[in-house]
């Protein structure tokens, strides 16, 4: 029976692995394309990201917020809320709210590439590898060299 006992703490502590070592970020990064202007924050466990779609048309933005997830290479955010503010439906409106509205998980790959960059890659809604400057740490184990 004891055996059982610390079987279970193991897989105990192997699932809160990535609630705990998501507590550890702290990093802000701002990404922009001709179609969107993005900036996104994590803050102990806190993420959030602010799409401005058609920035230079002056079209409101859409704000994402969730508790993040990170373990070995994999990052998640649950999403808790999310907030429209765009004023006109347009393609990159269409293209944040449907990304902002998918689904209440999101799922990507993040890795640090060198001390400020880091690598997105996420398969949903489309497949999309992004190379991003930022500041900061990912995850706890993160060491931030």
């Amino acid at each position: 029976m004891k055996k059982f006992k610390y079987i279970v703490i193991a897989l105990l502590v192997l699932m809160l692995y990535p609630v705990i070592n998501g507590m550890g970020c702290d990093f802000n990064y701002k990404y922009v394309t001709s179609s969107h202007e993005q900036f996104g924050s994590c803050k102990f466990g806190q993420y959030t990201l602010i799409d401005y779609p058609d920035p230079k048309k002056d079209n409101g933005y859409t704000v994402l917020k969730g508790l993040y997830f990170y373990a070995f290479g994999n990052a998640a955010v649950l999403v808790v809320d999310t907030e429209d503010h765009t004023k006109k439906i347009t393609d990159a409106a269409i293209e944040s709210l449907n990304w902002t509205h998918e689904s209440f998980w999101h799922q990507f790959n993040l890795k640090r590439l060198d001390k400020n960059t880091m690598v997105s890659y996420s398969s949903s809604p489309t497949k999309q590898l992004r190379v991003i400057p930022y500041d900061g740490t990912l995850s706890m184990t993160d060491s931030g060299h």
